[in-house]
C-alpha cells in the first residue's frame, strides 16, 4: 500500500477509479478503517463515489460494525440514486447484519424489487451471523421455491446453518440435492459436508464424501474436517492414521491440524502418539506452537497420570500459560485426587478466569474426593459470596420430526 501511494500522489487527475482501486487495496488487506478514511478525502477532491466504491465501503463498515457510518452511506446511496445497484443492495444487506441489525437487513432484503441470487446470498449469509440457523433454512426453501437459481457462494452461505442444527435428515436431503446439482465436486462444499455431519454424529456419511474429493485435490481443510470429526468422536486411533496420510499426500499441516490430532490423541488416551506428534511438529515443521497446542499435551499428560510432567511443562512453556492450560492441569488432578497440584492450578484459573464457576466447582470436587469436606464448603461460600452462577446445560432431541 506505501508504493501504491506513492503512485497515486505523483497523478495529476485522480478518478474513481483510482480512488477504488486504493479502497479495494486496503479491504484486501483486512484494514477496513484506513478504507473508510479514503471516503472523505476522495469527495474533498471533487471525485464523486460510484456503485462499485459504495459497495467497498459499506463492507468496511460491515467490518468495523459500524452501523453509524454504514447507514450514511445507505442514505448518500439513495440520493444519489445508487441503493438499487445489485452490489450495493448486497453489501446493504451485508452490512445491517455484521452490524447485528438483522431487521435491518431482512426489512431492506424484503424491499428489494429484483431478489436476484447475490441479494439472496447476502441475507442468508447474515442470518447464519446472527444465529438465525432455522429461520436461514427455511429462506433456502423459499429462495428454490421462487426458481432463484442458487450458486457457490449460496451452498456456502446456507451450509453452516445445516451444522448449527445437527439435524441428520436435514442433512440428508441437502447432501441429495447437492448431489444433483452437481456440487458436491466442489471442494469447500465438501468440506462443509464433512463437519455438518461430523456435528450429525454421523462419521460414515463424513467419510464417504471425503473420499469423493480425488487425493491429490483435498487440501488442508478437508483434511483437518475429517480429523477433527473423528477426535471429537473419540476416534483417536483413525485421526492419527488420517493424519499420516496426509501428510504422504504431500500436504502440509497446518496450526489447525495439528491442534485437531492433539486432541484427538488426548481424549483417546494415545499418550506416545501424541508426543511424538508434538515433536514432530516442532522438529519436522519447524512450526511454533500455540497456547492451544500446550493445552492438548497438558490436558494429554495429566489424563495419563503423569501430572508433574503436566506441570514441568507448564513451567518451561515459553507462551504464557492461559486459563485453558491451567484448567486442563486442575481437571487432571480432579480425576487423580492430587490436591497440592491442583489447589496451584486453582490459584491460577481464579486470576485469570474469576467469573469462570466451572473452576470453583472442580476445586470443591477434588476437595470432597479426598473428604476435606470443610474445605468444599469454603469453596461454595466463595461462589456464594462473588454472586456467581453456574449456567445449566442443555440438550436437543428429535421427537415427532420437532
Amino acid at each position: 500500500m506505501k508504493e501504491a501511494w506513492q503512485l497515486v500522489n505523483g497523478m495529476k487527475d485522480k478518478d474513481v477509479v483510482t480512488w477504488t482501486t486504493l479502497v479495494n487495496g486496503y479491504m484486501i488487506r483486512g484494514d477496513a478503517r484506513s478504507a473508510m478514511v479514503l471516503c472523505p478525502m476522495m469527495q474533498c477532491e471533487g471525485v464523486k463515489p460510484n456503485s462499485v466504491t459504495i459497495a467497498s465501503l459499506l463492507s468496511a463498515c460491515g467490518g468495523l460494525a459500524s452501523l453509524k457510518h454504514g447507514k450514511c452511506l445507505h442514505a448518500w446511496a439513495i440520493r444519489h440514486c445508487l441503493n438499487s445497484e445489485v452490489h450495493v443492495e448486497t453489501a446493504l444487506i451485508d452490512m445491517y447484519a455484521k452490524c447485528v441489525h438483522g431487521n435491518l437487513s431482512y426489512k431492506l432484503f424484503m424491499k428489494t424489487s429484483k431478489k436476484r441470487t447475490p441479494v439472496w446470498n447476502a441475507v442468508l449469509s447474515g442470518f447464519i451471523h446472527n444465529g438465525l440457523a432455522r429461520e436461514a433454512i427455511e429462506l433456502f426453501k423459499q429462495m428454490l421455491a421462487s426458481k432463484i437459481e442458487p450458486d457457490n457462494v449460496t451452498f456456502n452461505s446456507v451450509l453452516p446453518a445445516y451444522a448449527i442444527l445437527a439435524d441428520l435428515k436435514q442433512a440428508m436431503n441437502m447432501h441429495c440435492y447437492l448431489v444433483k446439482l452437481g456440487f458436491l465436486s466442489r471442494l469447500e462444499v465438501a468440506s462443509i459436508l464433512v463437519d455438518i455431519y461430523s456435528k450429525c454424529g454421523s462419521l460414515g456419511y463424513a467419510h464417504e464424501v471425503f473420499n469423493i474429493i480425488p487425493t491429490a485435490e483435498k487440501d488442508i481443510i478437508i483434511w483437518s474436517g475429517i480429523i477433527s470429526a473423528y477426535g471429537k468422536h473419540g476416534h483417536g486411533e483413525m485421526a492419527v492414521s488420517l493424519f499420516n496420510q496426509m501428510v504422504q499426500s504431500g500436504v502440509k499441516p497446518n496450526q489447525v491440524t495439528f491442534t485437531s490430532v492433539l486432541h484427538a490423541c488426548s481424549h483417546a488416551g494415545l499418550v506416545d502418539e501424541g508426543l511424538s506428534l508434538f515433536k514432530f511438529m516442532l522438529k519436522q515443521h519447524h512450526a511454533i506452537p500455540n497456547v492451544g497446542h500446550y493445552t492438548c499435551i497438558v490436558d494429554l499428560l495429566g489424563r495419563a497420570g503423569r501430572l508433574d510432567d503436566a506441570y514441568s511443562l507448564i513451567r518451561t512453556m515459553p507462551l504464557t500459560p492461559n486459563h485453558a492450560v491451567w484448567g486442563a492441569l486442575l481437571g487432571a488432578c480432579v480425576i487423580h485426587e492430587n490436591v497440592e497440584l491442583g489447589e496451584v492450578a486453582a490459584r491460577w484459573a481464579f486470576e485469570l478466569e474469576p467469573e469462570n464457576t466451572g473452576n470453583y466447582i472442580l476445586l470443591a470436587k477434588l476437595y470432597a474426593a479426598v473428604g476435606r469436606w470443610r474445605d468444599a464448603e469454603k469453596v461454595r461460600d466463595m461462589v456464594n459470596e462473588e454472586g456467581l452462577r453456574k449456567l445449566p446445560a442443555h440438550s436437543l432431541v428429535e421427537a415427532r420430526n420437532m
